[in-house]
C-alpha cells in the first residue's frame, strides 16, 4: 500500500510518545532508581523490547523523558534590574506547562546523581548574567547571589510539583512571583557607591 511507510512511521511516533509519557510518570512516581523498563512498558502498554528498541535504555529514556530545556534567553535578556523576577515567571511558567516532566526531574534528582547535575544546571540562575543587556558588578558575591536565587527557585519548584503542599501548589504564578519578589530583590547585586560597604 503505498501509505503504509507513513501509517508504520506514524505508529512508531505514537509508540514513542506512549513510552515517553509513561517514562515520565514512573520516574516522577518513583524516581529514577525505582522505576523500571518494564514498568514502563507495562504503563505503555507495550513490550520492554519495544522501550529497549526506541531508547536503548533506562539512562538513555531517562535523559528524553525529563529534558526541561528551560530557556530563559529572552526573560534574561534585558535590564538587569528586574531581571531575577522576569526569569522566575519565565521558568514556572515553563514547569507549569510540563508539570509530570518536571516532577521526574526534580524527584529523581534526589536519587540519581546525573539527574541531580543536570537540575543544578536548569537553576543555576547566576548564568542568565550573560546575556544581560547590563553588565553586573563585579564583585565576590555575584556567584553566590546567582546559586541563592537558584536555590529559592528550586526549592519552591520541589514543594509546588513534587511534594505539592497545597498553598504552593494552589498558588497562581503571579502569586508565586509577588511573595518571592522580595527575596530576589535582596539578592540583586547592589552598585556600590563611594563609603558604601559591600553585604549581600
Amino acid at each position: 500500500m503505498p501509505d503504509q511507510p507513513t501509517s508504520r512511521a506514524a505508529r512508531r511516533e505514537r509508540t514513542r510518545a506512549a513510552i515517553l509519557d509513561a517514562a515520565r510518570q514512573e520516574f516522577a512516581r518513583r524516581g529514577y532508581q525505582k522505576a523500571t523498563i518494564r514498568a514502563v512498558a507495562e504503563r505503555a502498554g507495550c513490550d520492554p523490547s519495544l522501550v529497549m528498541q526506541h531508547f536503548g535504555g533506562k539512562q538513555e529514556l531517562f535523559r528524553a523523558a525529563v529534558d526541561l530545556d528551560l530557556d530563559v534567553a529572552v526573560a534574561s535578556a534585558g535590564p538587569v534590574e528586574g531581571q531575577h523576577v522576569r526569569v522566575l515567571r519565565a521558568v514556572f511558567e515553563h514547569m507549569d506547562r510540563r508539570p509530570e516532566v518536571t516532577a521526574a526531574t526534580l524527584r529523581s534528582m534526589l536519587t540519581h546523581d546525573e539527574s541531580a547535575e543536570e537540575a543544578l544546571k536548569l537553576f543555576n540562575l547566576s548564568e542568565m548574567h550573560k546575556n544581560a543587556a547590563e553588565p553586573l558588578p563585579d564583585d565576590d558575591l555575584a556567584a553566590l547571589r546567582g546559586r541563592l536565587v537558584g536555590a529559592l527557585t528550586l526549592g519552591t519548584a520541589v514543594a509546588r510539583y513534587v511534594l505539592k503542599f497545597s498553598a504552593v501548589d494552589q498558588a497562581s504564578i503571579d502569586q508565586l512571583v509577588t511573595c518571592l519578589a522580595p527575596a530576589l530583590d535582596a539578592l540583586q547585586p547592589v552598585r556600590k557607591q563611594t563609603g558604601d560597604e559591600g553585604g549581600c
